[in-house]
């Protein structure tokens, strides 16, 4: 995996002993691919599964290393152990800002880049990413509507090293109050339905079920009052 270079970084801080985190900056953007490809098959390496190794990244991770120019903060934090980066939590503050962004500036250059799902994805594990790609995200009452209860949201993802250690709950209460203390109101986020045990993390960490299809699941967490967002 490809190392993240100092410039820009901010501050680390130990949160679990050998374990530390800091918050994202641009240059941690192909880390962050890495760790989506090494986490993208519900929870599991996709790396087999894909044909494209940055597909992944570029629809789920890699925007929101530049998240900053749409919100002027923030909302990513990257994990690290003794081997390196080991996992990350990405978020944002106002969902319908960022696809927004996306829309006019991330997914243009991708355009051109990757496929249509037609040129022979169709029934590929790239189907439905290459289509986000080329249709962007539709608005979701959720989060689109104003004022919307949850428009904040977020994704986790830890290597199976730092699974199971209590990272991915300090993870979700650190963005939880960053986004409480910048003045939202909630948070949401979609799991597959393939992955029971993120389902059941998500249950454990606060968040109520919004809604179901036969592939995943929409939680939301109220974020009602602002507490100290970590540095």
């Amino acid at each position: 995996m490809r190392a993240v270079g100092d410039e820009g970084a901010g501050t680390e801080q130990e949160v679990r002993p050998g374990v530390r985190w800091r918050s994202v900056v641009p240059a941690d953007a192909p880390v962050l691919s890495d760790l989506c490809r090494l986490t993208g098959d519900s929870g599991g390496d996709a790396s087999g599964r894909t044909a494209f190794p940055g597909l992944l990244g570029d629809v789920y991770a890699t925007p929101y290393a530049h998240a900053y120019r749409v919100e002027g903060v923030s909302f990513g934090t990257l994990v690290l152990d003794v081997q390196g980066p080991a996992g990350y939590l990405l978020g944002c503050l106002d969902t319908a800002r960022f696809e927004a962004w996306r829309e006019e500036h991330w997914w243009p250059p991708l355009r051109r880049r990757y496929p249509r799902p037609e040129d022979g994805y169709v029934g590929t594990y790239d189907e439905p990413l290459l289509r986000t790609v080329h249709e962007g995200v539709r608005p979701d009452p959720l989060w689109a509507r104003r004022p919307s209860p949850f428009p904040s949201h977020l994704h986790v993802d830890l290597l199976p090293r730092l699974q199971g250690r209590g990272v991915g709950r300090l993870l979700v209460e650190r963005l939880c109050a960053q986004l409480a203390a910048a003045g939202s109101p909630g948070v949401h986020l979609g799991v597959s339905a393939a992955n029971p045990g993120a389902v059941a993390f998500y249950r454990r960490t606060g968040f109520t079920e919004l809604d179901r299809s036969p592939t995943g699941h929409t939680f939301g967490r109220v974020l009602s009052s602002p507490g100290p967002a970590s540095g």
